[in-house]
């Protein structure tokens, strides 16, 4: 077996101990829930000032207009990202949990 291998499944074991803890993992999931939550939020505000400021952006130079653009697919990809993450953290509980 590859070495890399062995070290991202250790890795992945001890994150899945430190989320699963029996005594301080539902602590840790519901916080790392939070979290991704208030991210989640934020992105979306982020791009609704975004979208709302964007025809005055673009009036004036191509420059912003471009850092606007970039910004929203950072913001719609980090969104997307944050989404399925939670369906993995469910899933791989439910998968520990039997």
């Amino acid at each position: 077996m590859n070495w890399r291998i062995l070290v991202v499944l250790a890795g992945a074991a001890a994150g899945l101990m430190y989320l699963f803890d029996p005594d301080a993992g539902a602590r840790r999931r519901a916080q790392m829930r939070e979290q991704w939550t208030e991210l989640t939020r934020r992105a979306g505000a982020t791009l609704g000032v975004a979208t709302e400021t964007a025809p005055a952006r673009v009036g004036e130079t191509l420059e912003p207009a471009l850092r606007l653009f970039s910004t929203l697919g950072g913001a719609l990809f980090a969104v997307w990202g944050l989404r399925r993450l939670d369906e993995v953290i469910d899933a791989l509980g439910e998968l520990v949990q039997g």
